[in-house]
């Protein structure tokens, strides 16, 4: 019985540490690559970086072609208006839904679990005649509203599921003693949604970091992520430049995460658990 028990023990060891090289070994490369210069990143992209250098950090920096400060307040406006407005919208759409029964609130639910079906990259042509020919101008606040739409679909379908598993009784006390619907969601319900929302503003705040797709190709906005394309040419790339606007966009949602790990972890458990 301990044989056995070791040797699952072993098993579940090994693993782990195939499953943290798989996880770990692009972030390696990204780092290591950031150092070194072209030459030898397409001979050796597993080595480390000895001699290292900082010249690729330094090209991105003073690159007349980007500005990084520009780019950074961008791509955080972008991540903190749009998961902002994913969880206010969503969770008092995900509110009605859970906690009214008509004909339209079910059509409702149907609506937005379509639209988690139904891949976002195939409306962008759609969107791009739409907006001009209502002569509406791309910028920064119109994709925070395209971040929105193609979030909420899933954010609500997450809220509905887990305002089903909360006691309406809590409601209910609160309309007895005068409080109005509105006071009753943001004042009771809301505040009990706290692991729901920090695993909905993980996965939307992530995401809309990351998404190259749409900031380039909706207005061509620049953030961290489309950074990365000024440095591939129509046939060639500098790849010690490409890996280190990889790791200027990266860097920040690593501390992030390394500071906040606590925080994640919880939202997510706790929030796949409840939901």
């Amino acid at each position: 019985m301990k044989a056995k028990k070791r040797a699952v023990t072993i098993l579940q060891t090994v693993f782990l540490i195939i499953l943290a090289v798989i996880v770990l070994l692009p972030i390696y490369i990204a780092i290591s690559n950031t150092f070194k210069v072209s030459d030898i990143i397409l001979d050796q992209p597993l080595s480390l970086p000895i001699p290292p250098t900082i010249q690729n950090i330094v090209s991105v920096i003073k690159s007349p072609n980007t500005n990084m400060l520009e780019m950074y307040r961008n791509s955080t406006i972008l991540m903190v208006a749009g998961t902002a407005l994913t969880v206010i919208v969503s969770s008092m759409a995900a509110y009605y839904l859970a906690r009214v029964k008509t004909k339209f609130s079910g059509m409702l639910r149907v609506y937005f679990l379509i639209g988690i079906m139904v891949p976002y990259v195939i409306v962008y042509m759609p969107l791009c005649i739409l907006l001009r020919n209502l002569s509406i101008p791309f910028g920064v606040p119109v994709l925070i509203f395209v971040f929105v739409s193609g979030n909420i679909s899933f954010a609500t379908f997450m809220y509905t599921n887990y305002i089903h598993s909360l006691p309406i009784e809590l409601e209910e006390a609160a309309e007895i003693d005068g409080a109005t619907r509105f006071q009753v969601f943001w004042k009771i319900l809301f505040p009990l949604l706290r692991p729901c929302t920090t695993t909905i503003a993980i996965f939307v705040g992530l995401g809309i970091w990351n998404d190259f797709q749409t900031p380039l190709l909706l207005g061509q906005i620049k953030t961290i992520t489309v950074g990365i394309y000024t440095a591939v040419g129509p046939y060639s790339a500098d790849w010690g430049v490409v890996f280190a606007y990889v790791f200027f966009a990266a860097m920040p949602v690593i501390l992030v995460y390394l500071v906040a790990q606590k925080n994640f972890v919880n939202g997510l458990t706790a929030g796949a658990l409840k939901g």
